[in-house]
């Protein structure tokens, strides 16, 4: 649900108003309605260096922290943010340095560990030393009698030989070859450059160990600095959205608080003696966004905002696709040990990593979904338990459905789901603009459930053939009352006709393509088994014959094959029901979002708890 907002202004002398922001803050209920949208030159670079705080911050929580007895010599967050950044500029130049070093050793590779002060005295006596190569196709033999040449090594194709001269000849001081390249080779020797890349290897490591003991020792700091860099930025944002009234003399804040928080900060007003009023939200308003939901449906909040947040005037919808969603997902990976392997591994993980507790737990909920259906279904990592002979499963299998039961299950589903979206959507539309707007989905719904009763009394045999068309008839004439001609009480009949028939056509050709996109459900599930069936049966034919080997081959194709259909699988089950969730159910039930999310100014260790 979403939790109800009153719109707060605040009437405040200006010799107050720092101490006014100040306590407001520390009671951290009041979500700052923002008037002027254009961060200040100040505030937008506030934004940068937030930004580049948060971006260390992170990849110090991506480092394994290193525990050492030498602790970083970093006594605030500025010096642990500042000596991050130059960490990063000296690793970033070593790297260019190692680059450019490793370009010069393969130029020098060829020619070996040769020493470069013997060339030049050798030049000094006039013997001058030119190095060149060529395809070694195109190495001539009689070059050699003709200039005093020496070939050194053959590689990648190419010839690599010195040519000595001790006269300066030709165009360029050098009698040339023709079709051989003389190369500039870098100054210094081969073993001078490795022993310079291995120098800046040992600083960049060096480095980088420094990263990890600040991931150990220093990351609280910086993460005290940047939460005191966004309270700085709160308290610039609060004072832009402040107007002056009475000559400067008094300062207007409004804001947006819970009724659930609202005590505390009411308490304050009245006994400072603050002026204020509080009203609730206009229709125009865009109000703040909390949502309250209980411990199961709160998982799935995260799912939600993948899409959008709804709006004040609206439902919330998250609890009312959570079931499905969790359904859903069982239904699309429909394999009974892969969700027992996914309940395992979060349960793991859980106990590890609390902080992920919220989406490990969400894990837990669709891997028990998951076995459920797996059981329905009868597979088991890509077990056909339907049609094992196994004992104690004979008086399970009368529970299990076959592939056509899973198809009809799909349509199902669907089709409950969007009813209920339908029905929600009547709320929705009550709750925004009133009762009689929602006439014309209430005749979608009497028409549906209405045919689809009648035609089961008829199959049952309840009631009588004249019986059922009476029925339908009167089903048809309500449905189209409501659909053609009361669908928005302030039009005239004929352009509520109109506007009906066109409804219809868009409900008659809309609903059958939604109602067929859970179809996806029955394909997920079918082809998440195929995939297990077919690596169980690699793993049984190609293992070798062999008592230690085969085994061993049958484990290695089991494991990667399982891997990989959890994976792939997983990954279908978790974006295909966020599409049946986000397209047809949202539409159908009438979502509208836009809602932005409630963030109160607070100090940084205050936490927003419903």
């Amino acid at each position: 649900m979403i939790v109800p907002m009153q719109k707060y202004s605040f009437l405040v002398y200006h010799a107050g108003y720092k101490n006014f922001l100040k306590e407001i803050r520390k009671i951290g209920v009041v979500h700052i309605h923002e008037k002027t949208k254009e961060p200040t030159p100040e505030m937008q670079e506030l934004f940068r260096h937030l930004t580049e705080v948060d971006r260390a911050i992170k990849k110090l929580e991506w480092l394994a922290p290193e525990e050492t007895q030498t602790k970083p010599d970093l006594k605030t967050g500025v010096e642990v943010y500042e000596r991050i950044r130059e960490i990063e500029k000296e690793i970033e130049h070593n790297h260019h340095q190692v680059v450019h070093l490793e370009k010069e050793q393969k130029q020098l590779i060829p020619w070996g560990d040769f020493d470069w002060e013997q060339v030049r005295n050798l030049e000094e006596k006039g013997i001058h030393i030119r190095f060149m190569n060529c395809h070694i196709k195109k190495y001539d033999p009689e070059w050699e009698s003709r200039f005093y040449i020496r070939i050194i090594t053959d590689l990648d194709g190419y010839r690599y030989f010195v040519k000595l001269e001790k006269t300066e000849t030709g165009i360029n001081g050098f009698s040339e070859i023709s079709g051989a390249d003389e190369l500039i080779l870098p100054k210094r020797s081969l073993g001078e450059i490795r022993e310079e890349i291995s120098r800046i290897h040992k600083a960049s490591e060096s480095l980088n160990h420094e990263l990890h003991q600040i991931a150990w020792h220093s990351k609280p700091l910086l993460e005290q600095y940047f939460d005191g860099v966004q309270q700085e930025l709160a308290e610039k944002n609060a004072l832009l959205q402040t107007t002056e009234e009475v000559e400067g003399k008094v300062r207007m804040l409004e804001g947006w608080v819970p009724d659930t928080r609202k005590d505390e900060l009411n308490a304050y007003l009245d006994n400072h003696q603050i002026l204020y009023t509080a009203e609730r939200p206009q229709e125009e308003d865009r109000v703040p966004i909390l949502l309250k939901n209980n411990r199961f449906a709160k998982l799935y909040e995260v799912i939600g905002r993948l899409y959008d947040l709804p709006n004040h005037r609206e439902l919330d919808l998250v609890p009312f696709f959570a079931p499905f969603y969790m359904m859903f997902f069982g239904f699309s990976l429909g394999d009974a040990g892969y969700g027992l392997f996914i309940v395992l591994m979060a349960t793991l993980f859980k106990r590890k990593r609390p902080d992920m507790a919220p989406i490990l737990s969400l894990a837990q909920w669709l891997g028990l979904s998951t076995v459920i259906f797996g059981i329905l279904t009868g597979t088991f990592f890509g077990i056909d338990l339907i049609n094992a002979e196994v004992p104690w499963l004979q008086s399970i299998k009368k529970f299990m459905i076959n592939t056509d039961q899973l198809f009809n299950l799909a349509i199902i589903l669907g089709v409950i789901q969007i009813l209920f979206g339908m029905v929600l959507k009547v709320v929705n539309i009550s709750i925004s603009r009133g009762f009689w707007y929602s006439l014309s989905t209430i005749g979608w719904l009497v028409l549906i459930i209405g045919l689809g009763s009648v035609f089961g009394l008829k199959s049952a045999g309840l009631v009588t053939e004249s019986v059922a068309g009476f029925l339908q008839y009167g089903v048809l004439a309500v449905a189209g009352i409501l659909i053609l001609l009361m669908n928005h009480p302030k039009r005239n009949i004929l352009i509520n006709f109109g506007a009906g028939l066109w409804d219809v056509y868009g409900m008659a050709t809309g609903l059958l393509g939604d109602i067929l996109s859970y179809i996806r459900l029955f394909a997920l599930g079918v082809s998440s088994a195929i995939l297990g069936q077919v690596f169980n049966s690699m793993a049984m034919n190609m293992k070798p014959d062999n008592i230690i080997l085969g085994p061993l081959v049958m484990i290695l194709i089991l494991l990667f094959g399982h891997g990989i259909t959890i994976f792939m699988s997983g990954l279908g089950a978790f974006v295909h029901p966020i599409r049946l969730t986000f397209v047809e159910f949202y539409k159908n039930a009438g979502f509208t979002g836009g809602g932005r999310a409630y963030h109160p100014f607070a100090e940084p260790a205050s936490k927003v708890s419903e």
